[in-house]
């Protein structure tokens, strides 16, 4: 398996973890029943949160394993186009998940927020998980 492979399959472990994504799937079926939404449109919607969701836990697993990092240097971790991490890069900060630290030669440098480091070393999910997956033959070493 390709390392670029396994941080994909990572970082999807890491968004199916993640609240946000249990929360949406959780209110799609009231949300067609109700006539909010179709249910061609809600997978659509469903496949960009996830597609989203993926990207963006890409970027918070690059950041956690390297420390700070510019999105220069993320767009040669991640292979995601410099628009696209800055797009992420301000939902992260919304979120309170990523935070702008200082520069590294001349461009902006991020990393995870004091409360992101503690949710994440506190989550026992992730490793679950991989423990799961190794076992099912899906990753021939878990991290």
């Amino acid at each position: 398996m390709t390392e670029m492979l396994r941080k994909k399959i990572n970082a999807a472990i890491d968004a199916f973890s993640d609240e946000r994504i249990r929360w949406f799937m959780g209110k799609s079926r009231h949300f067609i029943d109700s006539g909010i939404i179709d249910e061609k449109t809600l997978d659509g919607i469903v496949y960009k949160l996830i597609l989203d969701e993926i990207e963006r836990h890409l970027i918070l697993r690059e950041i956690e394993n390297s420390g700070n990092l510019t999105v220069k240097e993320l767009e040669k971790l991640t292979g995601m186009s410099a628009e696209k991490i800055r797009e992420h890069i301000k939902v992260l900060v919304f979120l309170d998940e990523v935070s702008l630290v200082g520069e590294k030669e001349g461009e902006p440098s991020y990393a995870l927020s004091p409360s992101m480091k503690e949710e994440r070393r506190r989550c026992p999910c992730e490793t679950v998980i991989k423990l799961l997956l190794k076992e099912a033959g899906v990753l021939t070493k878990a991290k």
